[in-house]
């Protein structure tokens, strides 16, 4: 039986018995959930489980794509290794929401294995849990299930998806895959060892685990069912792992040729299996929106992705091999995700993208690392900080760097890491802080603020709170700072990337200014300062947006609109926004380009098509549809967005998207489009700053005037500007070059004092300064002079320049074949200056801030080499 088989097996047994079909849901849960990604099947009917939301049907049958790499649920470590674990997994599951309880969800579970799939009976052990003996009576009585053959447990029959959530005790079906895969002679039932394989899990859903952990009864008793599909292909097959399955053995196949390696043949295997299982969790990740990053989500595919190369490289497989293996893993999947066909091109260029990024650093890193763990004894530890640098400089995870170090005997120490980690974010969220001032509130009631906005700017809302210094107060006064929530607004708080609207409230003589506009939950928090007045709880206000504020930030919204079209335009449909920033003077487009950095004339033709529809003048639409309809239209929506049952689609001209921001009347208000910047910001995502209207009248007119005076200053014209400024660099170029061969030549003539006050203890020879005034350049043109009057030796150069410090080694050929590491003297050094640094044996360099540190860091250096 292949997998598309058994999938339509599954769906066919239940919907024929009153069951509806829900489709899968995305790995990426609900913003509620209390998981990084979807884990099992019920994820997605958590609400209707607490009894918040309506159940879609009473009894109801998914085929749910689920990921397990981090928590209690993770399988990362036995990937490849064993034949049932692995990280992307589908969970056949049917669930009942009141209308059926216990002795028909064992009744349908037992007659599917048996009946539909043949599994032969006396193969077959059932455990329930040990205060359950409702379970093991129908098992017994009703199903014919040998008492010697159900067997109780505790923990192991209490199921829970976290912390907190619905949970309750639970039964399961445990296959026999034969004595020889047993681990031992006590290896002779279920949850013993290897023998017996769980491959059905019925979980009566009948507790809601608190925060506190206590449990409180669920409102009604409800079914929860969770069979593995690759567990269950296997036993229907006869295999024993499910990596011998169609699942997977497609895409082994699909591999390439192994070719240097020095693997024997079942770490080979292994390495292939764990490509073959990580080629389909990254391939259906970029699908449902997430792509590589340093944070949550992103850091874990990144992880995954550099885990499945650094296997390849092992293999011997050639640059660019897990990209080259998404068709062969949509293949397997389309038959029950169809969608992922679609996506193909977008998950291809977001690997291609992550793959060559690695591959650029890997090779560094590993010579770092082979370094470092060269230098490690068996049994010892990586410091933090170095597996710190694996990580900032060349983009290793740490946990590969924890599993390539545990093969070597090594151990890496985690909590070093993890404080170097965190100082790094400490600088971040400083730095954040002091660019942007945020709202915060404290015991804020439940508030949801209503928007009426799209229709005006101006409204009536009555003050449901008011907060002075993160307090709840019931009065402000002059010249109060406050924050101030209305039931009714016409302010825009700030979200989807365009900012909070400004305006003032006013109410019998009192003005409040209002600076910022932003959610608090559901609530929209007006930020500002009363400028004359009383204001109490209760009052009925006049909200009133600043015109010219809205005006600019409308205009500049719909800009991100024609800029997409435009960018999908010109590089093709792969083009996906990766977020925006929308002000009153620019606006900033993040998109993942399928081709890197725009082209000179790309950036013309996209400016030209943004333009075009500008000048058609086409009025906007918004309509509100629901979900469905509205992605039947093909409006286009962003990767990974959450939305509801209903939508606003906006058209623009040929723009067609899922918005719920403001936007401009017509096309034409926006006048002028002009792209300011674009660079990347990240791997695969390029950044565009633009503007139209009012401030890219301004900007023409600077430019204009910035080019007038270049022009007058060095006496010429606007249109032979350019070539003016081309001779001048070719002047400066011509400079630099005799600037840098008189340094050479002072440098030459330097050298040799330098030399004469060298250092020698036995057959060592050390030559060792500080010199005032010299960046790291003039250093290697003087430890160059210096080598060339010196064979052998060590040379050692602090360079101390406007109060930072660079450092350079360099260690002769047969003095580091005596032991000599250049790399490990910088590092020796440079913490003295407040830096860092590293390098090859034969040569390194470094840096830090601390001038006054620069005879330290060379006398450390003269230290190790002639005691060593």
């Amino acid at each position: 039986m292949r997998s598309q088989e058994l999938r339509s097996a599954f769906v066919e047994f239940f919907t024929s018995r009153g069951h509806k079909h829900v489709p899968s849901a995305s790995l990426i849960p609900d913003a509620m959930s209390t998981t990084l990604f979807t884990i099992a099947g019920m994820e997605q009917f958590v609400p209707a489980f607490l009894g918040d939301e309506p159940a879609p049907a009473q009894n109801v049958v998914t085929v749910q794509r689920c990921l397990r790499v981090a928590g209690a649920k993770s399988d990362i470590e036995n990937v490849g290794r064993t034949g049932r674990h692995g990280t992307f997994l589908e969970m056949l599951g049917n669930f009942s929401f009141g209308g059926y309880y216990k002795t028909e969800a064992i009744r349908y579970a037992w007659d599917f294995v048996t009946g539909r799939l043949g599994v032969d009976p006396s193969r077959l052990a059932v455990t329930v849990h040990t205060g359950d003996d409702d379970a093991e009576r129908i098992w017994r009585e009703e199903i014919g299930v040998p008492g010697e053959r159900i067997t109780r447990f505790d923990e192991d029959n209490f199921w829970t998806m976290g912390p907190t959530g619905p949970c309750g005790p639970c039964t399961e079906i445990f296959y026999d895959s034969g004595p020889q895969n047993a681990l031992g002679p006590d290896d002779d039932g279920p949850n013993k060892g290897n023998r017996w394989v769980e491959i059905w899990n019925v979980v009566f859903q009948q507790y809601n685990r608190g925060a506190d952990g206590k449990l409180e009864e669920l409102p009604r008793k409800q079914i929860d069912t969770g069979a593995g599909l690759e567990r269950m292909l296997a036993v229907v097959n006869g295999k024993v792992s499910m990596y011998e399955t169609d699942l997977f053995t497609d895409l082994i196949d699909a591999q390439p040729k192994p070719g240097q390696t020095s693997l024997n043949d079942k770490d080979q295997l292994e390495r292939r299996n764990i490509i073959a299982d990580h080629a389909r969790a990254v391939t259906f990740l970029i699908n449902d929106g997430v792509y590589p990053g340093n944070t949550d989500r992103g850091y874990v595919l990144r992880f995954l992705i550099r885990r499945a190369i650094r296997n390849g490289r092992l293999l011997g497989y050639p640059n660019g091999f897990l990209t080259g293996l998404v068709p062969a893993v949509v293949k397997s999947l389309e038959s029950g995700y169809p969608e992922l066909r679609a996506n193909i091109s977008r998950i291809q260029n977001a690997l291609r993208t992550e793959e060559q990024t690695f591959d650029r650093t890997l090779e560094r890193g590993m010579n770092m690392l082979d370094d470092l763990l060269a230098q490690t004894p068996k049994g010892g530890a990586l410091s933090g900080q170095d597996a710190f640098v694996l990580h900032d400089t060349y983009g290793f995870p740490v946990e590969l760097t924890r599993e390539i170090a545990a093969e070597r005997g090594v151990a890496v120490d985690h909590a070093g890491f993890e404080t170097a980690m965190n100082e790094q974010r400490d600088r971040a969220r400083r730095d954040a802080a002091s660019k942007r001032a945020v709202v915060t509130l404290a015991e804020l009631p439940a508030t949801k603020s209503e928007f009426l906005g799209y229709d005006g700017l101006e409204a009536n809302g009555s003050i449901v709170a008011m907060l002075k210094d993160n307090e709840l107060t019931q009065t402000l006064n002059e010249g109060d700072e406050a924050q101030i929530i209305l039931d009714r607004t016409s302010f825009y708080a700030e979200k989807g990337g365009q900012i909070g609207d400004r305006g003032v409230l006013t109410y019998d003589g009192a003005q409040f200014e209002v600076s910022d506009t932003q959610y608090q939950g559901e609530a929209i928090v007006h930020a500002g300062k009363l400028l004359r007045g009383t204001l109490r709880a209760g009052d009925i206000v006049h909200a009133q947006v600043s015109p010219d504020w809205r005006r600019e930030i409308r205009r500049h919204h719909t800009s991100a609109h024609l800029l997409q079209r435009a960018l999908k335009d010109v590089l093709g449909d792969e083009v996906a926004q990766a977020g925006s920033w929308v002000g009153i003077d620019r606006m900033r487009f993040d998109f993942r380009s399928p081709s890197g950095a725009l082209t000179p004339d790309q950036k013309r033709d996209i400016v030209r098509r943004v333009n075009e529809m500008i000048r058609d003048d086409t009025p906007l639409e918004t309509r509100v549809l629901p979900i469905e309809e509205a992605r039947a239209s093909g409006a286009v929506s962003m990767f990974g967005e959450k939305y509801g049952d209903r939508v606003r689609v906006v058209t623009a001209g040929p723009s067609v998207e899922f918005c719920g921001g403001t936007h401009a009347h017509s096309t034409g208000e926006l006048g002028l489009f002009l792209i300011l910047s674009e660079f990347s910001i990240g791997s695969g995502i390029r950044r565009i700053e633009s503007c139209v209207s009012r401030a890219a009248e301004e900007y023409t007119q600077n430019q204009q005037t910035l080019v007038a005076d270049l022009s007058a200053s060095l006496a010429t014209t606007p249109e032979e500007l350019g070539e003016r400024i081309g001779r001048l660099q070719r002047d400066v170029k011509d400079l630099q070059n005799a600037v840098g061969d008189l340094k050479a030549r002072l440098a030459s003539s330097d050298a040799q004092t330098y030399v004469e006050r060298a250092e020698r203890a036995g057959e060592k020879t050390f030559v060792g300064a500080v010199i005032p005034e010299a960046n790291g350049e003039a250093l290697r043109h003087l430890s160059s002079a210096i080598r060339q009057r010196l064979r052998s030796g060590v040379i050692a150069l602090a360079g101390v320049d406007d109060g930072s410090v660079s450092i350079l080694v360099s260690a002769s050929d047969d003095m580091v074949k005596a032991g000599v590491h250049a790399g490990n003297l910088v590092k020796l050094a440079a913490p003295l200056v407040d830096g860092r640094g590293g390098g090859q044996p034969a040569q390194a360099q470094g840096g830090g801030k601390k001038a006054e540190g620069a005879e330290d860091a060379v006398r450390a250096i003269r230290e190790a080499v002639l005691a060593s």
